[in-house]
């Protein structure tokens, strides 16, 4: 596999809620929310109370919303979602400390990168 597999990609779709500013060198590029967003089902039940506080157990499900893989296309989803889905055509922006860049209040202002979850050569993993 080639080591930048994106280059032939022409359309970035935003699938969460905001806004995603790329710090690309001098240049920020921002991605507009696509008004679509992806999300992950969650069932949880009760397992128990820690110092008179509930514990539930949490199960992750079905992923909502996600589009079919398209050529030349990458969806950017929520970092669970990516990496739950484990497909090469969707990234997440990387939130870590290392990734991102924060205001003097701890908010994300931007990202430097975004990240990949997803192996392989089968676009439809």
């Amino acid at each position: 596999m080639k080591k930048d597999r994106w280059e032939k990609v022409t359309e970035i779709i935003n699938l969460t809620p905001h806004e995603i500013a790329v710090l690309c060198g001098d240049t920020m590029k921002r991605i507009p929310t696509s008004n679509k967003v992806v999300r992950v089902s969650v069932h949880c039940e009760p397992c128990g109370t820690l110092m008179g506080m509930p514990v539930v157990s949490c199960v992750e499900g079905m992923i909502k919303g996600l589009p079919e893989p398209k050529e030349g296309t990458v969806y950017l989803v929520s970092s669970v979602v990516a990496k739950i889905l484990n497909r090469q055509d969707v990234l997440s922006p990387d939130t870590s400390d290392e990734g991102s860049i924060r205001d003097g209040n701890g908010r994300i202002i931007a990202v430097k990168r975004l990240q990949s979850f997803g192996g392989g050569n089968d676009q439809s993993k």
